[in-house]
């Protein structure tokens, strides 16, 4: 009886202080993004359309900080418990610290399997339209469907893009496209289809390029590559792309086997996968550390001291990461189990301040 009341305790102090972490951290870097999208405000993009745009972003910015203000979050929860020296009444409680553990860890699980199915089905969606929708505002010349293509108009050309390719050089590239070639009273003269495309130098250029009879939607003459003059600024190009991280695991999928099957790089999509695959996993291995860290030395810690150490494991957790990503494509293993690596360490860490 009183060990379920201190489990429903502990879980729910851990809760507050995760979802309170959260709370902050969002609202922190939407403050960043009102500064930087306010200087972009004109007539037809005004602070209701930034205010709006902001709000369709918070699910990609809470997924991206989450795995962050849980570990911040829980080290907060466990030394404010350590230093009320409730952590040491649960222990002569008959609460060991591999329970107390389990009790932490349980709802930062659900928290985090909440959110990761948020940014599975939700973020991406919502991103991807309030980007669209800003740029539609902005110039009137960028659009979409539902099934996530991207329309672009640009002089007498509309162009629909089925594939947005991110790339490291901030280059963005295209497949599946669709090239309609309109006549002066916008009446559809030719269509186009390309494999693949990009913009570049105020110019389109596609690869193998196809001209689809429009009578008879059969194909006919075909090229390898073909340049038409554009009117476009790419800039609007970089601020619609959504990196490949924050897309849905299906269009990751989707995107590195269309790269794979045209010979070109999917390094970054291959990656990307991973990094859902194992979003749960890295998160919990961040709290478990801070959490084996703060059992271990809770006492001769001050409040604001645990923080820090909080803090600093997350920034460690972080850089560590950057780096296995960066050493991923070199290193002779394959890419899940380097992708593993910082979880893995960082649980050793953790097991390692529990066995001391």
């Amino acid at each position: 009886m009183v060990g379920g009341i201190l489990a429903r305790y502990l879980a729910r102090s851990v809760t507050q202080s995760v979802v309170l972490g959260a709370i902050v951290l969002t609202g922190l870097y939407l403050s960043v993004d009102l500064v930087r999208e306010a200087g972009d405000m004109r007539a037809d993009y005004g602070f209701p359309e930034v205010a709006l745009f902001l709000l369709r972003t918070i699910p990609a910015r809470l997924y991206d900080l989450f795995p962050f203000a849980v570990l911040i979050g829980g080290v907060i929860a466990l030394g404010r418990l350590s230093a009320g020296s409730e952590l040491v009444a649960m222990r002569a409680g008959g609460f060991q610290r591999q329970r107390i553990l389990g009790h932490v860890l349980a709802p930062a699980l659900l928290l985090g399997l909440c959110v990761m199915l948020a940014g599975e089905l939700l973020a991406p969606r919502l991103e991807m339209n309030a980007r669209i929708d800003r740029e539609r505002a902005r110039d009137g010349q960028v659009g979409g469907d539902p099934g996530q293509s991207l329309w672009v108009r640009d002089g007498r050309m509309m162009i629909r893009a089925g594939i947005v390719l991110w790339n490291d050089d901030d280059r963005v590239g295209f497949g599946d496209l669709s090239i309609y070639m309109l006549d002066g009273a916008n009446r559809i003269e030719r269509v186009l289809q390309a494999v693949s495309g990009r913009h570049e130098g105020g110019r389109w250029k596609f690869r193998e390029v196809g001209e689809l009879d429009t009578g008879t939607e059969v194909a006919g003459r075909s090229v390898a590559a073909l340049e038409l003059s554009s009117e476009l600024d790419p800039g609007v190009f970089r601020a619609l792309v959504t990196r490949p991280r924050l897309l849905p695991m299906a269009d990751i999928l989707r995107i590195r086997s269309y790269l794979e099957a045209n010979g070109q790089d999917s390094t970054a999509y291959r990656q990307a996968f991973w990094r859902r695959l194992l979003y749960p996993l890295n998160m919990l291995m961040m709290l478990f550390s801070g959490v084996a860290f703060l059992l271990r030395y809770g006492r001769l810690l001050t409040p604001a001291l645990g923080i820090f150490t909080g803090v600093s494991l997350g920034i460690g957790f972080f850089v560590l990461h950057r780096l296995v990503l960066g050493m991923a494509p070199v290193l002779p293993m394959p890419l899940g189990v380097t992708h593993l690596m910082p979880a893995a360490l960082f649980g050793l860490l953790g097991l390692f301040f529990l066995r001391r």
